[in-house]
């Protein structure tokens, strides 16, 4: 399937270390404003669906940008999500300084992990007005070991991180990209800092990771050809999400669509930006009513007001009326 390599807008940078430019590719020029934050392999144009869905949000006002953060590519196995964090700050400042005021943050697979952290320790979080996670569906079963090998690659993990050298690369042999003994157990151990949506979990557990949201949720799950869960595990799975999220929470599933493991759709591009704009417009008439209630309701307060404020007048001058009536009498 062709991706999309080419397409018009504007590259900025964003970093203020001059040994780490980072670059951003803003599309459109308004106001509002989704960032996608990509898969550690995605890369710019890194999701199928990109043209289509400029496309239709540039024609309704809203931009889209795409980053180059630390932990792309290769970066992933030494970067921490602390690292995307502060790389996601330095691009929202950037783009509010060019007159957005509102984002959406659209996670895909691993980038979903950057929006949930973001969400809890990001410095704009106020600027933030929806999420949108793509592909985060964690498989407990990614990694093809042997028992007694992956023991031995975590206890290794473990007794580096135990001993303070955690940000230090593991043995060469243990992982195919230079990667350091808190990155290996925080990507592949349960209950590590990235398990943020895995089916094992408790929904007590799931609330550590996600019950801080408290926007709306748009959530896109796919499944994979090596992982599908079944009826039950998906149910179980995304009621446990949206007993988490004390917010408007929109699930979609969309079984086969897409490869979890190698990260794209399979010709479902049309159905997942139609899921996506739909999620923008529908939350914004959401919030188009309910500022339209406010009003009224500020208008019947008004009115209340006026009302009481005239009836308080007019008992005074009633008052003051028979007053005078009263001391005429007497005279």
């Amino acid at each position: 399937m062709s991706r999309q390599t080419e397409g018009t807008g504007t590259l900025i940078e964003f970093s203020t270390n001059p040994w780490n430019k980072l670059v951003a590719f803003l599309q459109g020029d308004f106001k509002r404003c989704l960032v996608i934050i990509g898969g550690q392999a995605d890369g710019f144009f890194g999701l199928t669906y990109h043209t289509k869905l400029t496309e239709r949000l540039n024609a309704s006002g809203w931009s889209i940008c795409q980053a180059l953060f630390t932990s792309w590519y290769a970066g992933y196995a030494t970067a921490t999500l602390e690292h995307d964090n502060e790389d996601l700050d330095m691009l929202l400042q950037k783009l509010m300084e060019r007159g957005v005021q509102e984002f959406v943050l659209l996670g895909h697979h691993t980038g979903a992990q950057d929006v949930l952290f973001y969400m809890q320790n990001g410095q704009f979080v106020e600027k933030i007005s929806h999420v949108i996670f793509q592909g985060g569906l964690r498989d407990p079963k990614k990694w093809k070991l042997d028992a007694a090998t992956e023991a031995l690659y975590r206890e290794t993990a473990q007794r580096m991180v135990e001993d303070g050298r955690g940000n230090q690369l593991m043995p060469p042999a243990m992982h195919p990209i230079p990667i350091s003994a808190y990155r290996f157990l925080a990507l592949g151990g349960m209950q590590g800092v990235q398990d943020f949506f895995n089916p094992a979990q408790s929904e007590e557990e799931m609330a550590e990771w996600i019950g801080h949201i408290r926007i709306p949720t748009l959530v896109l799950f796919c499944s994979e050809d090596v992982y599908r869960v079944t009826h039950a595990e998906k149910t179980e799975l995304l009621d446990k999400i949206q007993t988490c999220i004390d917010a408007d929470v929109t699930c979609k599933w969309l079984a086969g669509a897409c490869d979890e493991h190698l990260n794209f759709l399979k010709g479902f591009e049309d159905e997942v930006v139609g899921y996506v704009f739909g999620f923008l417009a529908d939350e914004e008439h959401k919030r188009f009513e309910r500022e339209e209630e406010i009003r009224r309701e500020h208008e019947a307060e008004t009115k209340r007001g006026r009302s009481i404020v005239y009836q308080k007048s007019h008992l005074k001058r009633s008052v003051s009326q028979s007053s005078i009536s009263s001391g005429g009498s007497n005279k």
